[in-house]
């Protein structure tokens, strides 16, 4: 029996293996693929909701990007009541005050004008509805996102391969505060990268991804998130529906910078990410999170107490499986632009986060479980009841104790 359960450990760890590898050849081969000059004319959408210091950096960020065509950035954030916005709107006004090509664009509040689509949708079709004829390209872009300067001539050029509907990026999780909960948060994000690396399991993510225009229509968006919760997983649906291709692009990587974070926010975040992706259609993704995760780690739980009925020493493998998995995360993140890989706060995040890439497959294993009894979120200070992919409920704004 215990050759069964060591097999079943490091059949897991051989398919997260291939992952891995199989992430590095695409990028290889990505990074040697060599293309025109593609400048169309693009709308950059960057809702907000909230701010510090870091969310000033990622917007002056991106209004030093190098793209050499013309594009308009339009920030975005929401109402809160008849006579404020939100906090983010007094800085975005001050930070966009003399830039030409920037705007700042105030979207109706969900909750106080009975909408049923989640705030960020709202945010987006307020843009979207504005945006003139001419504009070829949308790019999407998260206000907690840090990006490089060439982050949209790199989105935008694999868009002239008429094949590709969409392109996408990924984020890095460099948490500022050194705890448990944060580094294991970020093993838990950071072994994304290499999934986006994969075709067959690339998607959308709504905080880095280009589209084009022509799409919005043919695949009938607006309507898709009339009264949805989230963007980008209705993105997803679309572009594969239209039979286009979701192109991934190892250059844009994003760099994301959490602050502290408390356990309970960790698993608030993981357990929303799973519930939408499950209640969303993307059933293959979290059946693959399923084997990925719940089969080994019920093995390594009862693992140690079995060591004193059955074969110690082949079952003492199991132990092993940790370490692999720690080693298999730091090769992982080897596919990251040189602009991340050269910093030394980069790999010294990587080095530490890694340690808890073993505790951040547990996370992942809670995740997919309580995600089958659970279709509520909380997301922006509201809460939503996910009903399908294109339906959502809102519940209501939540206390600021929940």
């Amino acid at each position: 029996m215990s050759l069964y359960l060591i097999g079943t450990c490091y059949l897991v760890l051989l398919c997260e293996c291939y992952v891995v590898f199989r992430s590095f050849l695409y990028v290889t081969r990505e990074r040697q693929q060599k293309r025109g000059s593609y400048y169309p004319r693009v709308a950059v959408i960057a809702p907000h909701y909230g701010w510090d210091q870091e969310t000033e950096k990622n917007v002056l960020q991106l209004l030093s990007q190098d793209y050499q065509g013309h594009y308009q950035l339009h920030f975005v954030t929401h109402a809160m009541g008849a006579k404020h916005a939100d906090v983010s709107y007094c800085h975005l006004k001050r930070l966009t005050e003399s830039v030409e090509n920037a705007d700042v664009v105030i979207a109706p509040n969900i909750v106080d004008d009975q909408l049923s689509c989640s705030q960020k949708i709202q945010n987006l079709i307020t843009v979207i509805n504005q945006l003139p004829a001419e504009t070829e390209i949308i790019a999407f872009v998260d206000a907690d996102a840090f990006v490089h300067e060439t982050w949209l001539t790199s989105l935008v050029e694999p868009l002239q391969d008429e094949k590709i509907g969409a392109t996408v990026g990924a984020r890095l999780y460099l948490p500022q505060t050194a705890s448990l909960a944060s580094y294991t948060e970020a093993a838990w994000v950071n072994f994304q990268i290499p999934l986006q690396a994969n075709p067959a399991a690339t998607m959308v993510w709504g905080g880095s991804n280009a589209i084009r225009r022509k799409l919005i229509e043919t695949g009938k968006i607006i309507q898709r998130w009339s009264n949805a919760t989230i963007e980008d997983h209705n993105l997803t649906h679309a572009v594969k529906d239209q039979e286009q291709k979701i192109h991934f692009v190892p250059d844009c990587i994003t760099i994301n910078r959490p602050e502290m974070r408390t356990w309970s926010q960790v698993l608030e975040f993981t357990n929303r990410q799973m519930i939408m992706t499950f209640w969303m259609g993307h059933r293959k993704a979290w059946f693959a999170t399923f084997l990925g995760s719940v089969p080994k780690n019920v093995i390594l739980l009862f693992a140690l107490p079995s060591i004193f009925w059955l074969d110690p020493v082949p079952l003492s493998l199991v132990f092993l499986v940790p370490f692999f998995e720690i080693q298999c995360y730091r090769i992982s993140l080897r596919i990251l632009p040189e602009w991340l890989r050269s910093q030394s706060e980069v790999q010294r995040n990587i080095h530490r986060s890694s340690i808890f890439a073993p505790l951040s497959s547990i996370v992942a294993a809670f995740n997919v479980i309580i995600t089958l009894f659970r279709k509520e979120i909380v997301w922006g200070g509201v809460r939503y009841k996910i009903l399908s992919a294109t339906t959502s409920q809102i519940v209501g704004r939540v206390k600021n104790n929940e």
